[in-house]
């Protein structure tokens, strides 16, 4: 249950300010309203939807070349619903901050070490960009950096940095991490996790359970550390 400190004017919540959006300026990048573009973040990941996320296999040239850009439309759509989803639930919690503007931005690497950390985890869905293959993973991981700048003008201002681990496909096995595929439930639980987390620390909130449920799944095979990146990282032990 979330435990906000106070309810935000509806204003506020029906005309968000900017610093709740995620914005992708000319060269592709995204950044926080008013910040200065992040050029080196990881690949965002996709919001899992059913239908067609596994390509059938080809038969032939011209079946591969159309897979593949069947492929490419269905990565950008993903990633606009991705886009969506953790925008609004991130506006929706974090709107209730207000006066405070929080930022939500996707980084490589923690900002700074004297940054607060919150680690989770999901369950999340993989695809192949190469050859089709999915795959389901119940060690999904997500790492959140936050920071409150009381000398923000005109008004205090949060950063809430996140990054979200992907997987190797092990047909392939070429050394790319391939993009999670998030449940629109599992963003709602992490992101109400870690607002909470930014309230204990920052606006007196009691100490509140944290959601550790997941999407109910039985993966085929077992988690293979060697293709995670999260296990390259040293981040796929103890979700919290």
């Amino acid at each position: 249950m979330l435990v906000p400190p106070h309810k935000a004017p509806r204003s506020h919540l029906s005309h968000p300010k900017p610093g709740l959006h995620l914005y992708r300026n000319p060269n592709n990048t995204l950044c926080g309203g008013g910040l200065p573009s992040v050029k080196t973040l990881e690949p965002l990941a996709m919001v899992h939807t059913p239908a067609a996320t596994v390509p059938i296999p080809p038969t032939s040239e011209d079946s591969h070349e159309a897979m593949q850009a069947s492929g490419r439309s269905i990565h950008e759509e993903h990633v606009r619903s991705m886009e969506a989803v953790w925008h609004g639930e991130f506006s929706k919690l974090f709107s209730q901050f207000y006066p405070h503007l929080w930022y939500l931005i996707p980084s490589p690497a923690a900002p700074s070490p004297r940054w607060y950390r919150f680690r989770d985890s999901a369950k999340v869905r993989f695809s192949c960009q190469q050859c089709g293959n999915g795959w389901t993973s119940m060690k999904g991981r997500v790492i959140f950096w936050y920071y409150l700048n009381p000398q923000g003008v005109p008004v205090p201002e949060g950063y809430l940095h996140f990054k979200l681990y992907g997987q190797q496909c092990k047909r392939c096995k070429n050394g790319r991490f391939e993009m999670a595929m998030w449940y629109p439930e599992e963003v709602v639980k992490v992101l109400g996790n870690v607002y909470n987390r930014v309230g204990q620390t920052y606006y007196g909130f009691y100490q509140p359970p944290l959601r550790q449920d997941r999407r109910p799944g039985k993966p085929r095979t077992q988690h293979n550390a060697e293709l995670c990146q999260a296990c390259k990282d040293g981040e796929c032990t103890n979700a919290h």
